[in-house]
């Protein structure tokens, strides 16, 4: 039993219509109706008498609604009350970030501190990668992560902080897959053929990396530049919509890649690697943002933070500098 098919239960009773209720359940008609005969399966009886317009309950569906009704909103209260306690007494930490961060580092970054030290309500504000030195030297966060790579210079005051590398996030070449799985372009291309992939432009931190590489080991490129500085969802949409190759964070694409929505291009032998950095000011923190400092500095975690939703890789301890 889920909580959510009660609350879908309910959606139909209110407006007697599979359409309205899925529109208002904020989900298609088809996944709607899966739920409702999820419900009716679990119960063991149809709930809703479905020749009749607008849709009627069934003498079980008739049992059913009073419990339902009893039950959803007390549930939800009662969740609501305790995760406002929980965030009421658990300490906050705020990170500026580079906005390709905010879409699978920091969120996973946060769940683990979550398991390792114990309630932090996390803060995250997205800024340009060439923003963030300026507006956290400012004062605008606690902690900040940002990213690094080899052939690039640190952005302007990024050397006037502490930095410790916490994981790596490569940018993995990614396109749709045509039938049986198989990548719909390749790496190396083929001679004679362009390489057709989506830029994110130089305007980016990324886009110079993944142009820099493309350039240097690619003889024709095709861009398909299709938006002014891109973000990351909609370069991954191009390429799951087979508009050509996307180089996108490791962690961004992870379940694409399980589910097959997403495969990958040219073997590891063309991820672009990155280095996921947390940066401090030289001066005391809160204890809070001192605690999460000090845990991955230290390497106090059991397993290396990769920061990604597979399955962790070993430990390494973290590198500080500064």
């Amino acid at each position: 039993m889920e909580l959510y098919w009660l609350q879908d239960f309910l959606a139909l009773v209110r407006t007697g219509n599979f359409s309205k209720a899925a529109t208002e359940r904020h989900v298609t008609q088809s996944a709607f109706s899966r739920r409702i005969q999820a419900l009716e399966d679990w119960v063991g009886a149809p709930l809703f008498d479905r020749s009749s317009h607008p849709v009627e309950l069934t003498a079980a569906g008739q049992q059913l609604l009073p419990i339902a009704v009893g039950s959803v909103e007390p549930l939800l209260d009662f969740r609501a009350s305790m995760r406002a306690n929980a965030a009421d007494s658990a300490p906050t930490v705020s990170f500026l970030m580079p906005t390709p961060c905010s879409a699978g580092i920091f969120p996973a970054l946060l769940a683990r501190l979550n398991r390792e030290i114990g309630p932090i309500v996390g803060r995250g504000s997205a800024k340009r990668i060439d923003e963030v030195a300026e507006r956290y030297a400012a004062g605008e966060a606690d902690l900040a992560l940002s990213y690094r790579h080899p052939s690039l210079p640190r952005p302007a005051g990024f050397d006037e902080l502490d930095a410790i590398e916490i994981g790596d996030e490569p940018l993995i070449p990614v396109c749709a897959p045509q039938r049986r799985g198989q990548p719909g372009y390749v790496l190396p291309v083929i001679p004679g053929s362009p390489l057709i992939y989506l830029p994110y432009g130089r305007s980016s931190f990324i886009g110079r990396v993944v142009e820099d590489e493309v350039a240097s080991r690619v003889a024709e490129v095709r861009p398909q530049k299709m938006f002014e500085d891109p973000l990351i969802f909609v370069l991954k949409e191009l390429a799951l919509q087979g508009m050509g190759v996307a180089w996108l964070p490791r962690s961004t694409i992870e379940r694409n890649l399980g589910d097959g929505s997403l495969t990958c291009v040219g073997g590891g032998n063309w991820n672009i690697p990155l280095t996921v950095e947390l940066l401090r000011r030289k001066k005391r923190l809160s204890d809070a943002a001192e605690s999460v400092w000090e845990l991955l500095a230290a390497g106090a975690a059991a397993e290396r933070p990769q920061l990604r939703s597979a399955t962790p890789a070993a430990h390494r301890p973290a590198r500080a500098r500064g």
